[in-house]
C-alpha cells in the first residue's frame, strides 16, 4: 500500500496515520543527535524471537512487533490475577490532575506549574494515563456534543451511511468495519471486528478530507476540536516539562509540540452499543494507542485499563478528560513513559458514547522534505532501547492489519 504524505487517513482509538518530521526546529535536531541515544553504531539488536526486557539487548529493531508482545504480557499478567476490572479503591483514588495553570501560564507561579509537571511525570512513569480537569471547555460544549452524537448514532445505518467516506477514511464507519484484534494477534475467531460505530473528523473542521454531518452534530464536533487545539499543546508543553526533568536535560516549552508543526488530529465520535445476546461482542480489545497522546471524553462507564498489574475501571464525570500515552511518546521518551493498555468492556449495561482525540494524526504542510523521525530523548548515560523512529513508518505496519482484518507481513 502506497500512502501520500498528504493523504489523510484517520481510523480508531489508536493513532493511525500520524507525523513525526522529527527536527523542525534546528535546536531540537540538535538536541537530539547529541542525545546519547542517538548513536546507533554501539547499540546491539534485539532479537526478533526475543521480545523481553532483556538487559542486554539495548535496541528494539522492529517496535511494531516489540509493542503487541509486550501487551499481551501485560493483559496475561493482569488477567491471572482477575479478567474483571474492579473500582479504584477509596485509599487510592484515580488519579485527576488540574492542569490550569498551564492553561494560564502567565497567571500562575512556577510553584503550581511544577506541581502539575511532579503530577503529570508519576503517571507517565507508572501508568500511562490520568485525568484531567481545568482545561477551560465548558460543560454547556460537553452537553452539545452528547446530545447530538446520541441523535446521530439513533438514526438508521442506512441514512448514517449517506455521511460516509466510503472506506474508513472519515465520516461514519459502520460496527464491525474495524479490527484491533488483528494488529496485536488477540482475541477468538469470534472476535475479530470491532463492535463500535464511529464519526471521524480531522483538523481542522475545514479540512478538504472531512465529511459535513448533520448540522448540530458537525457544529459541536467542529467547536469541541477547536478548543482541544490549545488543550494538546499544554499536554504537550507539560509532557516536554517532565521529560526534562526526568532526564536532566534543557528541553524548550515547545520541544514535543515542535516536533509535529504540521501535524493535525483526529477527533473520533464512537457509540459502543450494549446489545443482549452478543456474547461474542468485543468492543475493543486490550491494546495501547500507537500515536503520541489520546484525549477522551466520556460520561458513560466501559473503559478499563491495567494500573499497578491488574484491570481497574476507569471513572470520568462530565467535565473530566482522559489523558493516556502512546507507542510513540513510550519510544521517543526511551520507556521512561508507559503507554498505557486498556479496552473497552462488553459488560457495560448502557451503550457508550465517548469522543477520543488523538494527536498528530496527519499533515497539511506542503512541504515534501523525507519524514526523518525522532530518535529517543536519553540522560547522560543512557542508552537507546529504539531506534531513530518515524510515527509514519511505525502507524504504517499496523495500517493493514486494522483496515482488512488480516496480518499479512
Amino acid at each position: 500500500m502506497i500512502i501520500s504524505k498528504h493523504f489523510f487517513l484517520p481510523l480508531t482509538t489508536a493513532l493511525i496515520l500520524s507525523i513525526a518530521r522529527g527536527s523542525s526546529a534546528e535546536y531540537v535536531d540538535h538536541l537530539l543527535h547529541q542525545s546519547s541515544c542517538s548513536s546507533q553504531s554501539q547499540q546491539a539488536v534485539l532479537r526478533e524471537d526475543s521480545l523481553s526486557n532483556n538487559s542486554n539487548a539495548t535496541e528494539v529493531s522492529h517496535p511494531h512487533k516489540y509493542f503487541p508482545a509486550q501487551i499481551r504480557r501485560i493483559v496475561d499478567a493482569a488477567d491471572a490475577i482477575s479478567p474483571n476490572a474492579i473500582e479504584p479503591p477509596d485509599t487510592h483514588p484515580y488519579p485527576v490532575i488540574d492542569i490550569s495553570s498551564w492553561m494560564n501560564p502567565f497567571a500562575s507561579s512556577e510553584e503550581d506549574k511544577q506541581h502539575v509537571v511532579n503530577q503529570v511525570l508519576e503517571e507517565a512513569k507508572t501508568n500511562g494515563s490520568f485525568n484531567i480537569v481545568g482545561h477551560g471547555i465548558e460543560d454547556t460544549l460537553f452537553d452539545r456534543l452528547y446530545s447530538s452524537a446520541k441523535n446521530f448514532f439513533s438514526l438508521s445505518v442506512e441514512h448514517k451511511k449517506q455521511y460516509s467516506f466510503g472506506n474508513n477514511r472519515a465520516g461514519y464507519v459502520a460496527n464491525r468495519n474495524e479490527s484491533l484484534a488483528a494488529i496485536h494477534g488477540t482475541g477468538t475467531s469470534k472476535e475479530q471486528k470491532d463492535l463500535r460505530e464511529s464519526f471521524s473528523m480531522s483538523y481542522p473542521p475545514s479540512f478538504v478530507g472531512n465529511v459535513q454531518g448533520p448540522e448540530d452534530f458537525h457544529g459541536a464536533m467542529a467547536e469541541y476540536i477547536e478548543q482541544l487545539q490549545s488543550v494538546q499543546k499544554s499536554l504537550k508543553e507539560i509532557f516536554t516539562a517532565s521529560l526534562g526533568s526526568a532526564k536532566e536535560i534543557d528541553l524548550p516549552t515547545t520541544y514535543l509540540h515542535d516536533l509535529e508543526p504540521d501535524a493535525t488530529g483526529l477527533l473520533r465520535a464512537a457509540r459502543y452499543p450494549s446489545i443482549p445476546g452478543f456474547d461474542d461482542a468485543t468492543k475493543l480489545l486490550p491494546h495501547s494507542d500507537f500515536g503520541t497522546i489520546t484525549i477522551i471524553a466520556s460520561e458513560e462507564e466501559g473503559l478499563e485499563e491495567v494500573r499497578d498489574g491488574r484491570w481497574y475501571k476507569v471513572p470520568m464525570s462530565k467535565g473530566e478528560l482522559h489523558v493516556n500515552i502512546g507507542q510513540m511518546y513510550s519510544m521517543w521518551s526511551n520507556e521512561l513513559f508507559r503507554h498505557n493498555v486498556h479496552r473497552v468492556s462488553k459488560e457495560a449495561k448502557e451503550d457508550r458514547i465517548s469522543f477520543s482525540y488523538f494527536t498528530s494524526q496527519g499533515q497539511r504542510s506542503s512541504d515534501d522534505s523525507v519524514d526523518v523521525g525522532v530518535s529517543p530523548i536519553c540522560s547522560d548515560g543512557e542508552v537507546a532501547k529504539f531506534p531513530r523512529v518515524s510515527t509514519i513508518d511505525h502507524i504504517m505496519h499496523y495500517m493493514n492489519a486494522f483496515i482488512t482484518g488480516r496480518n499479512d507481513e
